[in-house]
């Protein structure tokens, strides 16, 4: 299927449907909208938009059409496929994910591989988070959706990894940040355990490599978590307590 058919399809679907959209969509612009909308998204990953919220997620993130992203931490795809749809044609995303994890999750690879068949814009990218080896002012966004707390678990240079999202962004470029609340002041403590990260430890990390916040959002705020709980409790799951940084690069 050619990326422009896909895409036209995707936006009449979400033109007719939109006047029904949940109350969890109600910030979610046309253009993400049409993104979700679009007819090759797998039902697995669909039935996944209740507990990620990608509509007002990706609206804050002001990824735009013919825009270039990383999917920093792409896994699956699950990010990745909606934001192809959103810069479109004339866009690209790269679709990042460490050897390790590539090695580890035997499913992750046949996804992505599969993604690049059907979207051209699409390009799987395998390299350490702090190797990540983009041009200097190429890309206009990037993104990590739940993967910062995970990248504290890695032999990884965050610090350099920072610095080389900041120079491959363009002035003004954004780099959108979600993760897991945990309790204010613990830091890094509690990744390994709680899959949690404290907010204002991200903040300062990637303020170091010279981004300014730009903007939060609630979309993904659920007061009833204490944030004690692993992420994948029963009780929570689906339903923690999420930051939502917007990062940009200073003109």
């Amino acid at each position: 299927m050619k990326m422009k058919s896909f895409l036209s399809v995707a936006v009449a679907a979400a033109f007719t449907g939109l006047a029904g959209v949940s109350a969890a969509h109600e910030d979610t612009s046309m253009a993400v909208a049409a993104a979700m909308a679009a007819p090759d998204r797998p039902e697995a990953q669909v039935k996944r938009d209740a507990a990620r919220n990608p509509g007002p997620v990706l609206t804050f993130s002001k990824i735009k059409p013919g825009d270039t992203v990383a999917d920093l931490g792409a896994g699956g795809a699950y990010f990745t496929m909606i934001i192809s749809g959103l810069v479109g044609e004339g866009g690209k995303v790269y679709a990042q994910n460490p050897p390790d994890w590539i090695e580890k999750f035997k499913g992750i690879a046949p996804k992505l591989e599969a993604l690049e068949k059907t979207r051209p814009n699409v390009k799987t990218w395998t390299v350490p988070f702090d190797k990540l080896g983009f041009e200097d002012n190429s890309l206009d966004a990037v993104t990590m959706a739940l993967i910062y707390h995970d990248v504290t678990l890695l032999p990884t240079d965050r610090a350099a990894m920072n610095r080389q999202i900041y120079a491959a962004l363009k002035p003004g470029g954004i780099y959108l940040i979600t993760d897991h609340h945990a309790k204010a002041g613990t830091g890094d403590t509690l990744t390994n355990d709680l899959h949690r990260i404290d907010a204002d430890f991200v903040r300062k990390e990637v303020e170091a490599a010279g981004f300014v916040l730009d903007g939060q959002s609630d979309a993904l705020h659920f007061a009833s978590d204490d944030r004690t709980k692993i992420v994948f409790d029963p009780s929570v799951r689906g339903q923690t307590d999420r930051f939502v940084y917007r990062f940009i690069k200073a003109k």
